[in-house]
């Protein structure tokens, strides 16, 4: 059976590594109730392809490099299309050398890998947001490589872009976002797919009663771009509140070992994404700590939190200064006031004795699942095809 869409990894599609790999998973199991489905993924110095059809599943190891690889996987299945599932680890002049006539070419874009070699936007050794960095000298300081070489990785990502059959963005901010770092975008090509949300056992859905701030939690990882160094910086802050406080996620080791000294604060570590929405209500999380200090392009445990019933509190900042609001799914405070004006922000929840309350409906109807997710890609296929 002739498989028509290659899908495209730069890793393999390992639940514990979150994020991209979780949420194509969660899509590529439900688009595999509705048809054949092909991958082809690195595996040490081959590619290793898999298919599923009819309920069987079947491999193929492609042993060389990428150029040769992904041709000659694509015509084994007799693909009319690649879909490359994210840019980060994939070589951007590769990728335009396989578009030919008869191989259309999607590009999917869940983060600002076309921008930078760091794609989630983080400055070092400063740890902080670059602002979108357009100072050549300071993104080679930054990335300890020369200036000319954030140039052409820019270069060679427009006209990947600009050549594509088909670009996906996670979500409305992205797809802004892109727009203002490469003119050239080619809109009228461009759509927006949010990323799948995975099942999974649902947790008890009786109401929660509104109760006084308790319970604060970091979600999302244990890491600098995703605001570990905030969180500390807040529970510091509010030492003495009697408020309990626990970090759900992996990540850096350091920062892990950090959080686990100061006062009052669990650390959970590691979660499938599926689980979280379960843990929080389980250990009676009251409001979950979305502080990314650099602009996420959706944010997979905001959707979490809200299908949990649990509001959040996040910068205004990328797709969550979009979604939060939108969901009506707690509150937003300025980047720049950081720590400090998420610890005031709590500190009037406590003086309140209220906190944000997430709308019973907001997942149901705000929220796509795995199967529309499914769903929408399949759509964009048969307009290729």
């Amino acid at each position: 059976m002739p498989v028509p869409i290659l899908r495209l990894a730069a890793t393999p599609p390992a639940p514990r590594l979150g994020g991209v790999q979780a949420q194509l998973l969660a899509r590529l199991t439900a688009e595999a109730r509705q048809g054949p489905v092909a991958l082809l993924y690195p595996t040490g110095s081959a590619w290793r392809l898999e298919v599923e059809a009819g309920g069987e599943r079947r491999a193929v190891t492609f042993p060389g490099g990428f150029e040769a690889a992904v041709p000659a996987a694509a015509a084994l299945i007799g693909a009319q299309v690649v879909h490359a599932e994210g840019l980060a680890g994939l070589p951007f002049d590769s990728l335009r050398r396989l578009r030919r006539p008869d191989l259309r070419l999607i590009l999917s874009l869940h983060d600002f890998a076309a921008f930078c070699q760091r794609p989630h936007l983080l400055e070092y050794p400063a740890l902080r947001f670059c602002g979108y960095c357009r100072d050549l000298e300071r993104c080679g300081r930054c990335l300890e490589k020369d200036g000319a070489f954030q140039a052409a990785w820019r270069h060679e990502a427009a006209a990947l872009l600009a050549e594509a059959d088909a670009l996906v963005f996670a979500s409305d901010f992205l797809l802004r976002a892109h727009r203002d770092l490469f003119p050239n975008l080619p809109v009228e090509r461009s759509r927006v797919i949010s990323p799948a949300v995975a099942t999974g056992p649902a947790p008890s859905q009786e109401p929660r009663q509104p109760r006084p701030l308790r319970h604060v939690a970091l979600v999302g990882g244990v890491q600098a771009h995703k605001g570990a160094l905030i969180f500390a910086d807040v529970v510091r802050r509010l030492a003495g509140s009697g408020l309990r406080w626990t970090a759900y996620g992996g990540g850096d080791a350091a920062l892990l070992a950090a959080l686990r000294e100061l006062p009052g604060v669990r650390v959970r570590g590691y979660y499938r994404q599926h689980a979280l929405r379960t843990l929080l209500r389980r250990d009676g999380v009251d409001l979950a700590l979305l502080p990314s200090i650099v602009p996420e392009s959706y944010s997979l445990a905001l959707g979490e939190c809200v299908r949990a019933g649990v509001p959040v509190l996040a910068f205004a900042l990328g797709a969550q200064g979009d979604r939060v609001p939108d969901l009506g799914a707690g509150r937003l405070v300025a980047p720049e006031a950081g720590a400090a004006g998420i610890a005031e922000e709590l500190r009037a929840m406590l003086r309140d004795g209220r906190k944000p309350e997430v709308p019973a409906a907001a997942a149901a109807e705000k929220i796509p699942d795995a199967e529309a997710a499914a769903a929408a890609v399949r759509e964009l296929y048969r307009s290729l095809i």
